[in-house]
């Protein structure tokens, strides 16, 4: 039997039309005893960091991709909604960052129902990407369906080649069962032959398993807010769209020997697509310290630090030089200067603007070095708090200070820090909205018809907090019992929900993370356009555990409306005694949003 690997695979990244958890992916391609994966969501790279890491950590070779969405004309028009499916590996790291731009440019240029890209950008950013003829949606695919002569058909494939060359187009040969593939794949065949290029064998996976099918289905009524039993709804034709064996990949492309060749096209193109993801390494923004220090931030963070520390610690004691001397050594060793040049600056706009700043919170409380420079304002040295919980030479992690404003003046902050850095170089984070336990039962009985009244008294039965909707089923009488029922579209309901369970349904920003990079955010990370509160803003498409690792700078701009009126307080406390109360008198236990540890 030929050797295969799935390269063409919608993870539930591709919101609402992946029912395929990626977890469950990778484990279901090990089993197979397939040794790669690919990854290819509709219009954007959300899942690639949480992709790379699970196969790898599986032992399987990852293979980054995309299908995105391609215009005809140029993507700045919005009047055609019509456009085609195009994917694109990255075969090397230049591909990786081409990748990047292309999904960044779809969203922040090009979105229109859908993120977007043209035929000029591809051809920009085609450098280190492999691309295929695609599914029945490719742009080669749909001329073939208008066009029996083929002529419009190789005008278009003839200008893919000559982009990406032979070596790097393929003709992508897919069967799912469907009337259209025959005569699509009679025709790509012989294009290929024609223009000599080399077929390679994909199945376009959306779901796991075979019986996965129905959840998928489910998954598309609620993407177009339809129910099940509504004729005239969006619905995949039948079961193939799944991960499937070689066997069956053979059996199913026809068990020819050529059909072997194409499978094992499959295994040359992952392993041609081969390379490290970008991280850990460091990508400090830059910060503009005063000529005299030259272009040393220890130097320059030494000096605000004892600066301003003799008016922190009037006496300004040997003990007191000790510790700052201490971590600032830390500080120099970790390579972490201009992380603390960087908060102190903003925190201190953020004063003269009238912002309220937080005393501060967490493991930050205890250093002297953010004491001295005003980012924290309880001194660490009168209460006995170690700078270790803070910062070590054994923390691999960026140092993390949360940052609390008053809820109204964090705005005036942020803007602040884009205005300082740069628009493009700061961004928000994305988050992602998951189908919990009693979400996806409420989700899935909707579409099944089952009265709202009697849904949300079964969501109520799962236990609240991080409970799985299996764990529920086997430790809640009234779940057991409903299980044990002979009703069908009870019996549907928890099949259902159990596959689409943890399955991206929206997604959404941080409610404090901010990213400052050392240029545009776009160079290192996706970016895309998402709604929060204030309505349509830049985020970043990697989420906030992933960002880091990529090297990038991550901050928590903190809102709270408590700061507003300790500020109150305190000026009524001022008027009444000639003098503002001092953080550092207040007993420790009552110094007002203060979190330790």
């Amino acid at each position: 039997m030929p050797q295969f690997c799935h390269l063409h695979c919608h993870t539930s990244y591709s919101l609402l039309d992946g029912a395929a958890r990626i977890d469950a992916l990778v484990k279901q391609t090990k089993k197979l005893g397939m040794n790669a994966l690919g990854i290819t969501d509709h219009g954007n790279l959300y899942g690639v960091p949480e992709f790379y890491t699970t196969a790898g950590r599986n032992k399987i070779l990852p293979v980054i991709g995309c299908e995105f969405y391609l215009c005809s004309s140029p993507m700045s028009e919005r009047t055609d909604r019509k456009r085609y499916h195009q994917l694109l590996w990255a075969k090397n790291e230049i591909g990786y960052r081409n990748l990047i731009k292309l999904s960044s440019l779809s969203f922040l240029e090009g979105f229109y129902f859908k993120p977007r890209i043209d035929f000029d950008r591809l051809e920009k950013y085609r450098e280190g990407l492999v691309a295929t003829s695609t599914c029945l949606q490719g742009q080669v695919p749909q001329a073939i369906l208008r066009d029996n002569s083929l002529g419009e058909a190789r005008t278009i494939l003839k200008k893919y080649v000559d982009l990406f060359g032979t070596e790097d187009y393929y003709i992508e040969i897919q069967n799912h069962g469907i009337e259209d593939q025959v005569r699509v794949n009679k025709a790509l065949l012989k294009l290929a032959d024609e223009f000599n290029l080399t077929v390679v064998a994909t199945n376009d996976v959306h779901y796991v398993r075979k019986e996965d099918s129905f959840a998928q289905d489910i998954m598309l009524c609620l993407q177009t807010g339809k129910d099940l039993d509504d004729p005239n709804r969006l619905r995949f034709d039948n079961k193939e769209f799944y991960l499937k064996s070689a066997d069956e990949m053979h059996t199913s492309l026809g068990g020819s020997p050529e059909v072997a060749e194409w499978m094992e096209t499959s295994l040359s193109i992952a392993e041609k697509c081969q390379f490290d993801l970008p991280l850990g390494k460091l990508l400090m923004p830059h910060f503009q310290i005063p000529s005299e220090f030259g272009d040393n931030p220890d130097d320059y963070l030494r000096h605000l630090v004892f600066e301003r520390g003799r008016k922190r610690y009037p006496e300004f004691s040997e003990s007191v030089q000790t510790r700052l001397n201490y971590e600032l050594g830390i500080i120099r060793e970790m390579k972490y200067a201009g992380y603390f040049l960087i908060v102190q600056d903003f925190t201190t706009a953020a004063r003269e603007m009238g912002v309220s700043v937080g005393p501060g919170r967490g493991s930050a409380a205890g250093s002297a070095v953010a004491y001295c420079l005003g980012i924290t304002n309880v001194d660490p040295l009168k209460y006995d708090l170690l700078f270790e919980r803070f910062l070590n030479p054994e923390r691999t992690s960026m140092p993390d200070i949360d940052i609390d404003f008053d809820d109204q003046g964090r705005a005036k902050v942020i803007d602040y820090v884009v205005k300082k850095y740069g628009r493009q170089n700061v961004s928000q984070i994305v988050t992602f909205g998951t189908m919990g336990a009693r979400t996806v039962v409420r989700d899935v009985a909707r579409v099944l018809r089952i009265p709202l009244k009697e849904a949300d008294r079964i969501a109520k039965y799962i236990p609240e907090g991080k409970v799985s909707l299996s764990a529920a089923l086997e430790s809640v009488d009234e779940l057991k019992e409903l299980k044990a029922s002979n009703r069908d579209e009870i019996q549907t309901l928890f099949k259902a929900s159990g596959v689409l369970e943890g399955c991206i349904r929206h997604t959404g920003v941080h409610a404090a993370g901010v990213i400052i990079a050392p240029g545009t955010v776009s160079d290192y990370v996706p970016v895309a356009t998402t709604k929060n509160k204030e309505g349509q803003v830049l985020a970043t498409q990697y989420s906030g555990e992933w960002v880091e690792d990529f090297g990038l700078l991550k901050m928590d701009f903190l809102g709270l409306s408590t700061l507003t009126i300790i500020d109150d307080t305190c000026e009524q406390i001022k008027s009444q005694t000639g003098s503002a109360p001092d953080m550092n008198a207040l007993p420790l236990a009552d110094a007002p949003t203060l979190e330790l540890f």
